[in-house]
């Protein structure tokens, strides 16, 4: 083995090092949490942990080639390393406003996540990789170590003797095997069972590949359940048949099997990929939701959520109740004490009012400014008010000193209260528009109380 290839036999474990680090700093990192900060941060550190063991799964991962482009070989490292990073951001920034002192190893972990980066955007550059895998894949595939292969298979086919066939090398490959001789009887285990790709005998008696295809298609896609089309005919028309039908690929009878195999896993990595890509999409989706400063939900996430319980609840016939809730002289506290106390007045704020909602369907967003939001579906005025005068004394109860302009001389709140039973013939803007009356009401009446106009009943 000459010096490049052993050098880059190396390049998971040089990719490995740094995540080590930024996971065991992190981990200590969650063990060592002050109480203080322990209900605030504790998310965040496992998110970012979350991210950092599927980043290393990536790297850890078998590969179908050992030599190529990195981002052929790895194609989701950047959307896993963006995760990272985003959630690196977010606990950095609450750790540099409240607890710096209390967090030393924060560097170490923006260390690593910064060698991290480096070390990935180099090999990105680079023209072409060698893993270093080629002899260890053979070896490993000619001793009784556990093969390197992965994946759940089903394979279609009417000749019991190919399936066996199939089955036997397949399994030597590492592979879990699920066979049936019909397309019937494949589309039951379907019902029942999730794999990772089909292999489907296109002429078959009863069922052809063909119908069976149409049936798998018709609740997969190509991305979620991928089909190798198996075929003792070698004309141009029907692969293009089966490819325009849907299949992902195909082979031809007699099977090459180390083109077989390399198809194979080709078609299992690209499917992983594609989860790994789909998870990656929902959780960046998830961030978008959140408001950068308080954690809670932001004006996005409350309109979306409410049209929503708006529109159940017309289905249901069931009532809907929206507090709105503006923090008190609020400028008179930025300008007094500054704008980085007023972000951590509405940083507690907003933990008082989210840990003052019981239910697992109520939201708590921040809605704009000083101003918070509260949907509780499911929920008639009277209940509604109760809950509103519990987040009133939470927030009073914070005991945060307001030294210009509260009567009580902390910081405390308004609350609009406001309940609709939707129809067909309203939107969500009246039930927005009766709350925020009701915190005029509050407001004009004295602050620091709850004010509500009553509900919106219709028949």
């Amino acid at each position: 083995m000459n010096a490049k290839h052993t050098c880059n036999a190396h390049i998971r474990h040089d990719l490995r090092t740094p995540l080590n680090h930024l996971i065991g700093y992190t981990e200590m990192l969650q063990e060592e949490l002050p109480s203080a900060c322990a209900s605030l941060l504790d998310d965040r550190l496992t998110r970012l942990l979350a991210d950092a063991h599927r980043l290393l799964e990536t790297i850890n991962r078998p590969t179908p080639l050992p030599v190529g482009h990195f981002d052929a070989l790895f194609p989701d490292w950047r959307e896993k390393m963006a995760l990272i990073e985003m959630d690196f951001q977010a606990l950095s920034g609450t750790i540099d406003q409240h607890w710096q002192d209390a967090c030393p190893d924060i560097e170490k972990i923006r260390t690593a996540i910064g060698h991290l980066r480096s070390l990935l955007e180099n090999l990105s550059a680079r023209p072409s990789v060698d893993l270093g895998e080629t002899e260890t894949a053979t070896r490993q595939g000619s001793s009784s170590s556990a093969p390197l292969a992965d994946g759940h298979l089903l394979i279609i086919d009417d000749r019991t003797e190919n399936l066996e066939l199939m089955q036997r090398r397949l399994m030597k490959e590492g592979y879990r095997v699920t066979l049936a001789s019909t397309g019937q009887e494949a589309l039951d285990r379907l019902e029942t069972d999730t794999f990772d790709v089909i292999m489907l005998d296109w002429l078959m008696p009863d069922m052809s590949g063909s119908e069976v295809l149409a049936k798998i298609r018709s609740k997969f896609s190509q991305h979620e359940l991928p089909v190798i089309v198996v075929t003792a005919r070698h004309g141009s028309d029907m692969i293009v048949d089966a490819l325009t039908q849907g299949a992902n690929d195909y082979l031809a009878k007699p099977l090459d099997f180390p083109e077989a195999r390399a198809r194979l896993a080709t078609q299992v990595y690209l499917r992983k990929v594609t989860q790994q890509l789909a998870e990656a999409n929902r959780q960046l989706k998830q961030f978008s939701y959140i408001d950068g400063l308080t954690a809670i939900a932001n004006r996005r996430k409350f309109d979306e959520y409410l049209l929503a319980t708006w529109r159940r609840a017309q289905q249901e016939g069931a009532p809907v109740s929206l507090i709105l809730l503006d923090v008190d002289f609020f400028k008179r506290y930025n300008d007094s004490l500054g704008h980085e106390a007023g972000d951590q007045a509405l940083t507690r704020v907003a933990k008082a009012v989210s840990t003052g909602l019981f239910r697992v369907k109520d939201l708590a967003a921040r809605y704009g400014g000083e101003e918070f939001a509260v949907i509780l579906p499911e929920t008639a005025l009277e209940d509604a008010l109760r809950v509103a005068e519990r987040l009133r004394e939470n927030i009073q109860c914070l005991n945060l000193p307001h030294p210009a302009g509260t009567e009580a001389g902390v910081v405390t709140a308004s609350l609009g209260v406001g309940e609709w039973r939707p129809t067909a013939f309203c939107e969500p803007s009246a039930l927005i528009s009766l709350a925020d009356k009701g915190l005029y009401q509050a407001k004009t009446a004295g602050r620091n109380r709850v004010g509500t106009l009553g509900g919106n009943i219709l028949s």
